[in-house]
């Protein structure tokens, strides 16, 4: 059973950012998790220090298999998506390696998209 709620303008108007805002955060966080799964994905690196060894995280490129570290993703993520905040990009590739963006687009933690 649908229900329908019904407000003035006075209260959609108090609303309205926050609503738009919400609707911006998933946009984002969907663009950028549909590119992390198209191109990337997480890895594990395995070094050897001391004759023991030692994993590391890494990630591998879809196109050429290749291993590159979390800063090279960090730093290519803030290049493509230049308009957005260092600590939103950072949340987005933490949520999306632990597998915790939600089916709308949320993050587990709120941050700033600036």
């Amino acid at each position: 059973m649908k229900k329908k709620l019904i407000i003035t303008e006075t209260q959609y108007g108090r609303i309205e950012n926050l609503l738009v805002e919400s609707t911006k955060h998933s946009k984002l966080v969907k663009e950028i998790k549909d590119f992390l799964d198209a191109n990337y994905s997480p890895s594990d690196n395995f070094t050897r220090k001391g004759g023991e060894y030692f994993t590391e995280p890494m990630f591998e490129v879809t196109v050429d298999e290749e291993l590159i570290s979390p800063k090279s993703l960090y730093e290519y993520v803030n290049y493509k998506f230049d308009t957005v905040g260092e600590s939103f990009i950072k949340q987005v590739i933490r949520d999306w390696v632990d597998g915790k963006i939600t089916n709308d687009y949320k993050l587990s933690k709120n941050v700033s998209i600036n």
